[in-house]
């Protein structure tokens, strides 16, 4: 599954290929992808895209009047493709463009969703209203996320992976950053200090902004369709190590929430 970083990367190569076009006309092959899809399609259609936006793991297709929310879940995957190209299997919805190209929106386990909303509606409404603050922001309400820290029995692996909480950190970074704050993925989340949760927030933004730069993970589990080789996967000190690099203990892992969290037990407390 793509996170923040992955989705920023799908987010920069659309917005270069796509600010200025216009949407002529779209093609939906499977209803249940597009909320409400023929209202969506008469919206949309002849509009501009002015440019890609994203927050979390949302695209944010902002158009000249309203915009797109695109949410790429377990598979989903955007294709810029000429107009020649012939539509595939798992292709489900095609967006044509007035240049010679389409967009198409393809998704195997059929989990992505989009929806339009009016610009003024975009945070206040849900998907975007009922998130927290992005894993990178730079005004992170600590506080109040202390207070909902403390009120918390989950395991502190879960709370991160709670959008509501935190958004856009997934299983892999959420590995990665417990890990270089050297807490146990295991540790009830009203346990933390609130030194503890500075660290971890401090080095969410750290790892976050890391994965962006080096274009994300591209691992098995979520590959670009774009061009992109993610190369943040040759830096991952947990997700899918054996061994510890700080102490050479081998890995514990352990599934928490279905998830497979990998921690020292050692450098982890």
């Amino acid at each position: 599954m793509p996170e923040l970083p992955e989705v920023e990367v799908v987010r920069a190569t659309l917005d270069h290929d796509l600010k200025g076009r216009r949407i002529e006309k779209i093609d939906c092959y499977y209803l249940p992808i597009i909320e409400e899809t023929e209202a969506f399609i008469k919206l949309v259609s002849n509009q501009r895209i002015v440019r890609v936006d994203r927050y979390a793991k949302y695209l944010i297709f902002v158009l000249e009047n309203g915009c797109i929310i695109s949410h790429l879940r377990m598979e989903g995957k955007y294709f810029y493709v000429k107009k020649s190209y012939d539509i595939q299997k798992h292709q489900h919805v095609v967006f044509h463009l007035d240049n010679e190209y389409k967009l198409i929106y393809q998704d195997v386990r059929k989990f992505g969703r989009m929806l339009y909303k009016p610009l003024e509606e975009l945070h206040k409404t849900p998907p975007l209203s009922l998130l927290g603050p992005e894993g990178n922001s730079l005004e992170m309400p600590v506080s109040c996320l202390y207070e909902k820290l403390k009120k918390s029995k989950q395991p502190i692996k879960s709370l991160l992976l709670d959008q509501s909480f935190i958004s856009g950190l997934g299983n892999i970074y959420a590995n990665e950053v417990l890990f270089a704050a050297s807490i146990l993925p295991t540790r009830t989340a009203s346990s933390l200090s609130l030194e503890e949760l500075e660290v971890i927030l401090r080095e969410s933004k750290r790892i976050l902004d890391d994965a962006i730069l080096s274009k994300g993970t591209t691992i098995r589990s979520y590959t670009s369709s774009l061009g992109v080789e993610g190369e943040y996967q040759f830096k991952l000190q947990a997700h899918l190590q054996k061994n510890c690099p700080k102490c050479k203990n081998s890995f514990l892992v352990l599934k928490i929430g279905g998830r497979s969290s990998y921690y020292c037990s050692k450098c982890q407390r």
